[in-house]
C-alpha cells in the first residue's frame, strides 16, 4: 500500500508594499533614463557627444560596483541614482540660466541694477556660465567615478560592511579603534 504525501507549500499573498517595491526598482530607473535622454536630446550634438558617454559611464560605474560587492547594492544603486539626477539636473539648469543671460545686453544690466557697468561684463556672465557649464560637465562624473572607485577599493579588497561598522563603533565608543584589522 502506497500513500500518497502532498507536499506543504507556503503561499503569501501579493501585498501592496511589493507591488511599490517593484514598481520603485523598475520605475525608477526608467524614469531617470528617460529624463536623461530628454535633457541630452536638448544639448544637441554637446549632448550626443559628450553628455551621453559621460552619463553612460556612470551609470556602467554604479552597475559594476553594485554587482562586484552584493553587500554594498542597494546604497550603490541609490547613490548612482541621485548623482546621475543631480548631474542632469544641474548641468540642464546651468543651461536654462545660461539661456536667459544670453539676451541681456550691458544697457538691461545697468538698468536692472541701477549701477554703471562696464562693457564686458554682459559677455563676462554669459562666459562665466558657459565656463561653470563645462566643468560641471566633466566634475560631475568624474567625482562619481571617484566615489565609486574608493568604495569599490575599501569594500573589496581591505574591510567588509561589517568591519566599517565594528570599526565606527568602537571609535564612537572609546575614541580608538578595537579591531584586529586597523593594528
Amino acid at each position: 500500500m502506497t500513500t500518497k504525501k502532498e507536499n506543504i507549500t507556503y503561499k503569501q499573498a501579493f501585498n501592496s508594499a511589493e507591488l511599490f517595491g517593484y514598481i520603485k526598482a523598475i520605475g525608477t530607473p526608467v524614469c531617470l533614463l528617460i529624463i536623461s535622454m530628454f535633457v541630452i536630446t536638448q544639448f544637441g550634438l554637446f549632448g550626443i557627444n559628450l553628455l551621453a558617454p559621460l552619463t553612460g559611464v556612470m551609470w556602467i560605474a554604479g552597475a559594476f560596483v553594485a554587482w562586484a560587492l552584493p553587500s554594498q547594492r542597494e546604497s550603490t544603486c541609490k547613490e548612482t541614482h541621485i548623482a546621475i539626477a543631480v548631474y542632469v539636473s544641474g548641468i540642464f539648469a546651468i543651461r536654462l540660466i545660461l539661456t536667459l543671460a544670453m539676451g541681456t545686453s550691458n544697457e538691461q544690466m545697468m538698468a536692472s541694477y541701477s549701477v554703471v557697468m562696464p562693457t564686458t561684463s554682459a559677455l563676462s556672465i554669459e562666459g562665466l556660465l558657459q565656463t561653470m557649464m563645462l566643468v560641471a560637465v566633466f566634475l560631475g562624473p568624474l567625482s562619481f567615478l571617484g566615489m565609486m572607485t574608493k568604495k569599490f577599493v575599501t569594500f573589496k579588497k581591505r574591510m567588509s560592511k561589517q568591519k566599517v561598522m565594528d570599526n565606527l563603533r568602537g571609535l564612537r565608543d572609546t575614541g580608538h579603534v578595537h579591531s584586529d584589522y586597523d593594528r
